[in-house]
Order: C-alpha cells, then structure tokens, then sequence
C-alpha cells in the first residue's frame, strides 16, 4: 500500500500543481503541491520515506512543467529531506504546527533552490522583490494548506505503519 502511495501521491500532486495552482493562485503565490505533500510525508513517515516522494513528485513535476528538466527535482530534495531528519514514531508524533512551519520552510527552500537552479542554467531572473515575495508567498500558502495535509499524512502513516517495505 505505502508503494501505491509513494507513486500515485506525487503524481497527482504534480498534476494538480499544473492544472490547478494557478488558478488558486492570489496575488501571485501559489501553492507548490509536490512539496506539501512531500514535505508532509517527510515530517510524517522520515526523510528516508519522504525523499522518494520528492523524488517522484519532482520527476513528475520537472516533465509535466516548461521547466529545465531535473531543475524542480534538484530543488525540491533539500528542503524535503531536512524537515524529515530524525526519528519519527506514531506514538509521538511532531506536533501539527511544527510540521506545517516544517512544510513552510521545505517550501521557502524548494522555491530559493528552483529559482536559483533557474538562474544558472540562464533563464532571465524577475525582479528581486517580486522573486522575494513569491518565494514567500509559495512559503506561506503552502504551509497553509498543510495545516490539512500533515495531519492527514499523520494518519495514513499510522494506519499503513504495519506494511512498511521501507
């Protein structure tokens, strides 16, 4: 089932991210559903579970988007991992607000590392104020929404707990 899960989260993820983020958008920040979904997995579950659905979710995202391919990829990775270090138990799980400021800073450092990654390979940067503001934008919806989706990746976690091939 957490196989399953690990492949078809993050791909609808990444599918909603390109046909709905945009139009949820307001005042040019949007959510960035692969990392709520990852980084929730990953505060959830461990960096170890959560990296595979970055992984996925940022393969699906990098080929669905007119993006470099790999960039979302590469940029998604770090935040997901750092919210997801330590040990993770159902019994004592990371309280809801720390996992949706976890969500938040995974999103903030997902969207710093795209648009750096965006700079490097050439792509003509915005203005630093407008960058600066969506990148926290992304930050603030995206841990917005996952005062909804950690809690309910706390209990898919605990209810598959017993079949972990991980």
């Amino acid at each position: 089932m957490r196989i399953a899960l690990a492949l078809v989260v993050p791909i609808v993820a990444a599918l909603l991210q390109g046909a709905v983020a945009s139009l949820i958008s307001v005042g040019g920040a949007f959510p960035s559903m692969p990392v709520l979904v990852a980084a929730s997995w990953s505060i959830a579950a461990g960096a170890r579970e959560g990296l595979w659905w970055a992984f996925v979710a940022g393969i699906a995202t990098d080929v669905l988007s007119a993006g470099p391919l790999g960039a979302f990829t590469v940029a998604v990775l770090p935040g997901t991992l750092i919210v997801g270090l330590g040990e993770r138990s159902t019994a004592k799980p990371v309280p809801v607000l720390a996992g949706v400021l976890g969500v938040a800073v995974a999103a903030l450092l997902t969207q710093s590392i795209y648009l750096g990654v965006l700079a490097f390979v050439g792509h003509p940067p915005p203005a630093p104020s407008l960058s600066l503001a969506e990148t926290v934008g992304v930050a603030i919806y995206t841990g917005a929404l996952a005062l909804v989706a950690y809690p309910l990746a706390r209990v898919v976690r605990r209810v598959t707990e017993q079949e972990s091939p991980f």
